[in-house]
């Protein structure tokens, strides 16, 4: 009997409030039953508001010009500190966002002349939205060989396991992604793939894998360079336009 009690108060005042032009929020907001019914939610709070929202892109302070000095000219190929910054690079280049930062400072490092600089240039922002497609699969190549040279250098973390799922990314990218559109087996990509897959590091062989990874992104930016020998300020994409 009770809620029918308060029930029928509420009723009433609901009356009173048209009667008078009362805050009909404000009155029924009070009442044990009705009130919270009607109440507004407390607002959001600020930690549900940022899940789901990635992390500002956060660079290292890296000279991008000297992560591809070749051995014969005095680098030491497995440069922890130096793979590192590559790492770095490759996870804050995952999103659009990201990516936009991460070729705009490669494109300050390269210049305006992509092809006189490849393999700093394949990072390079580009006005072409399928180069700026196959620049993700440069990106995973940086990556999986940075994995690779922590596994020769003894990082800790570092281990087959971690080198095979970076792999498992650049075999479903050749077989799926853009790059596998760009012709067969054959073709730039194709070669550039099968030295991507090398399964050296399996068989104790790792250097050989990290070789093989250093060809196929040697190949992958020589053809990148071909398709758009000029960087940009900021990458394009290819985007549906919304309908009207």
């Amino acid at each position: 009997m009770g809620k029918f009690a308060l029930l029928a108060l509420a009723g009433l005042m609901l009356i009173s409030a048209r009667c008078y032009s009362a805050d009909l929020a404000g009155t029924l907001g009070g009442l044990p039953i009705v009130g919270p019914m009607i109440s507004p939610p407390p607002p959001t709070p600020r930690y549900v508001e940022t899940i789901g929202k990635p992390a500002p892109a956060s660079f290292p302070d890296s000279d991008m010009k000297t992560w591809f000095v070749s051995p014969e000219a005095g680098a030491e190929p497995y440069n922890i500190v130096t793979w590192r910054a590559v790492a770095a690079f490759a996870a804050n280049a995952t999103t659009k966002d990201g990516w936009a930062e991460a070729c705009k400072r490669a494109t300050a490092a390269t210049g305006a002349d992509r092809a006189a600089a490849p393999l700093l240039g394949a990072l390079a922002c580009s006005g072409d939205g399928t180069v700026t497609a196959l620049q993700r699969f440069a990106v995973q190549l940086l990556a999986m060989r940075a994995e690779t040279a922590f596994y020769l250098r003894g990082v800790p973390g570092a281990s087959i396991a971690a080198m095979q799922a970076r792999q498992g990314e650049l075999r479903l990218t050749c077989a799926t992604d853009v790059v596998s559109r760009q012709g067969g087996p054959e073709s730039v990509f194709g070669q550039a793939c099968l030295k991507a897959l090398d399964r050296g590091y399996l068989a104790a062989d790792t250097a050989a894998t990290f070789a093989a990874l250093g060809e196929a992104y040697a190949t992958l930016a020589a053809e990148i360079a071909k398709r758009d020998t000029k960087t940009a300020d900021q990458p394009s994409y290819f985007e549906l336009e919304a309908k009207k």
